[in-house]
């Protein structure tokens, strides 16, 4: 008769939580590294039986019996004895036997790690557990977003596990140091790769991104805590919005951007298809002028995926960032590509004084890896180009620079945005020029305060300029920290040229200037023309009234800059503040205006610091290359260095006023403040004050101006005046002087 068989049984195998996977996964991988170890070097210590200990458990007793097989009577009653003391106690045991084996022969000794392999091998296919550790899945979601090799995983594995888990971390961390120059022997046992593969692991992606970082000293290698969240968190779909998230789909028009038409055709045509090498553009300029919302309009128009590379936390680090880099090019650049754009990019792109500014090391090669990445199509925007270095810049297949708006250009741009939004009737032209005039906001910024004022119900014109103003208004004091603007260079709203009692035709200097305004707004010319104007007198006597007149005349802003706003201690940055007030003024189509000029065109014949001639230098040599007004004013007109005075086209001289412009200034600025007209008496008396200036009648008008008008009186007003030029008497420094 056959035997019948048995059925066959679907053995599972043994089901363990998610945490025992975990401890499964590292214990199964200390045993490959202990092995692989131990196959290279005859290791039995203390330590070395401690982690076998640790992996096998009690199946350690093999050992235990294979040494009281080698004993004699003797030996092994003083073995039993000594075990029998350890009672549980898992060190004593280790430091019990580890002696006896460090007493046999080599070739027992050999044994014993022959059977210690044989034991690890057993605990290993006891390990095997249903799917994959958390740790596990984490490691390979990590290889797959950096992209890399299975020798780069793994050295992250035994990087992660010897820096957290107790007992490996006594073992190949604190014994054999494999985290340590002194200990890469073990590092490379365990890894079973040799010192050239090790190498290429720490210069490669993982040294690039700043997954591990050196000790101080450069003696010890340490996972870099920024990373550790992927290693612990287990893997799902939003991982990658740690990384990258996608550029929102509604934004602002790409027309917005006064961007040279011909310059964002070329742009579109670069970044349209995914190209054979790498295509990097480089879009910068100070914040707030649009760059970001620029390259989501290109993003918009292009119609292909776009990423934004996140930033990370507040401190914006460049190992973050790099990571973030990495994962999403390896990520999204597959297939058709994507477009990638990398904002506020100062810290990955300024690596020549990364280390002075942010106390950062950074990597160049990292940099220029990146830059080349064949199909790479990417967008770095930046606020500043000027840490950056050459050889970078010149891997940027384009580059498009931002400048804050000029008024010219709101004006512009604020009839896109009403036109866009349907509004372009509720605002007529002079409101639009107040609006381009009084705010100095992004196209962003208007296109909110449009969209909301239309979404409110403010369709009539008056309602819906109120709105406007409203919001902007807001805008600009958000933007100030809590506090309203002030514009310090506002002219007064009653200022006349009547009572000035100037050297020079001034109206013939306002001739020329409208004419060379004019010539300005034309189209430029290869010479650069510019009309320099220098105003000298004592204090008060209306020189910084005048330029800010000159500026109301002929509709243009003023950029005033002081002494103070110029002036720096540290070396070379009084000539880069000077630099950029004249192109800062070019650019904004602005009149110029230096006040104390003598601080900044100091005599040269006089000058004792070769800085004092530095900045002199500078301020002269921009003056010849700047295309514009230039307006410069001095009380001191003997300090000025006698090589700036033949560049001013005009040069103006302001005295104390005449007894005729005392009445004319009175009326203006004063005699509004009592009830009640002046007498001829007072005015008699007003008209014998010597030493007076328009500055003076603004002073006394500051004093008086909050009080009702019939608490004040004309004589009270008139004393006041001539205390002021009592003062200036006194006070011995404020003599006239002439040209």
């Amino acid at each position: 008769m056959k035997r019948r068989r048995r059925p066959r049984m679907n053995v599972s195998p043994h089901v363990v939580n998610e945490q025992d996977k975990d401890e499964c996964f590292v214990a199964g991988k200390c045993a490959i590294y202990l092995q692989r170890i131990l196959s290279r070097y005859k290791l039995v210590d203390d330590e070395t039986m401690k982690l076998c200990h640790w992996l096998v458990g009690s199946e350690i007793e093999e050992v235990t019996r294979y040494l009281t097989g080698q004993m004699t009577d003797k030996e092994k009653k003083d073995f039993d004895e000594e075990l029998s003391e350890c009672m549980g106690d898992r060190d004593q045991y280790i430091y019990t036997i580890a002696p006896f084996i460090q007493k046999l022969p080599k070739r027992r000794i050999a044994r014993v790690l022959d059977l210690i392999l044989q034991l690890l091998k057993q605990k290993m296919r006891r390990l095997k557990y249903r799917g994959k550790a958390n740790l596990e899945k984490n490691l390979e979601s990590l290889g797959k977003m950096l992209n890399l090799t299975d020798q780069e995983v793994e050295f992250c594995a035994f990087m992660f596990i010897v820096s957290t888990w107790s007992i490996p971390v006594q073992f190949f961390d604190n014994y054999l140091e494999c985290k340590r120059f002194s200990g890469r022997k073990y590092l490379t046992a365990a890894l079973d790769i040799g010192h050239k593969e090790l190498n290429e692991i720490l210069g490669g992606t993982l040294g690039r991104i700043g997954m591990f970082e050196m000790s101080k000293f450069g003696h010890e290698l340490n996972l870099n805590d920024e990373y550790m969240d992927l290693f612990h968190n287990p893997p799902h779909r939003t991982i990658p919005e740690n990384f990258f998230i996608r550029l929102p789909i509604k934004v602002i028009p790409l027309e917005y951007h006064l961007v040279d038409q011909e310059q964002t055709d070329y742009v579109l045509r670069l970044l349209k298809e995914k190209p054979e090498t790498s295509t990097n553009i480089l879009i910068y300029g100070p914040p707030g002028t649009g760059k970001s919302s620029y390259a989501c309009g290109l993003a918009r128009k292009l119609k292909v995926p776009a990423y934004e590379v996140v930033k990370g936390d507040e401190n914006n680090k460049s190992s973050e960032r790099r990571a973030a880099m990495m994962v999403c090019l390896n990520m999204t650049n597959t297939g058709r590509g994507s477009l990638v754009v990398v904002d506020e990019a100062d810290n990955l792109l300024s690596t020549q004084y990364s280390w002075f500014l942010r106390g950062e090391t950074q990597d160049k090669g990292w940099l220029n890896h990146v830059l080349e990445t064949p199909g790479a199509r990417v967008i770095w925007i930046t606020n500043s180009i000027d840490g950056i270095e050459e050889s970078v810049l010149r891997r940027f297949a384009f580059s498009i620079q931002f400048r804050p708006l000029n008024r010219r250009q709101r004006i512009q741009l604020w009839g896109s945005v009403l036109r866009q939004n349907k509004a372009k009737r509720v605002l007529s032209q002079s409101d639009i020029n107040y609006l381009a005039s009084r705010y100095k906001v992004s196209a962003g910024a208007m296109e909110l305060a449009v969209k909301k004022a239309i979404e409110a119900g403010h369709t009539d014109p008056e309602s819906f300029h109120r709105a406007v103003t409203l919001a902007l208004d807001s805008h600009q004091i958000l933007l100030n920290n809590g506090e309203k603007p002030r514009n310090k260079d506002r002219l007064e709203s009653n200022y006349s040229l009547e009572g000035l009692n100037a050297l020079g035709n001034i109206e013939s200097m306002l001739e020329q200037l409208e004419a060379f305004d004019g010539y300005l707004r034309g189209p430029e010319h290869e010479m650069r023309l510019n009309l320099n104007l220098l105003f000298y007198g004592p204090p008060g006597t209306g020189k910084s009234e005048l330029a800010r007149y000159i500026g109301h005349r002929l509709d243009r802003e003023i950029i005033c800059k002081r002494a103070s706003d110029l002036l720096n201690p540290y070396v070379g940055m009084t000539e880069a503040y000077i630099k950029e007030a004249f192109r800062e003024a070019e650019w904004e189509e602005a009149v110029l205006v230096i006040d104390e000029a003598d601080s900044l065109l100091f005599s040269r014949d006089r000058a004792v610091r070769s800085w004092e001639i530095s900045f002199t230098n500078e301020f002269l040599s921009q003056m010849e290359r700047f295309r514009g007004i230039l307006i410069c004013t001095t009380n001191r007109l003997l300090d000025l260095d006698s090589a700036s005075i033949r560049r001013f086209n005009h040069k103006v001289g302001f005295q104390y006023l005449t007894p005729e412009g005392n009445v004319v200034f009175y009326r203006k600025m004063l005699a509004s403040l009592v009830d009640g007209s002046v007498d001829q008496k007072t005015l008699k008396e007003l008209e014998n004050i010597s030493n007076l200036a328009p500055g003076d009648f603004k002073v006394v008008r500051d004093r008086y101006c909050f009080y009702p008008q019939d608490e004040v009186n004309h004589r009270v007003l008139v004393q006041a005046l001539r205390e002021e030029a009592k003062m200036k008497k006194i006070h011995r420094g404020d003599s006239e002087i002439g040209f």
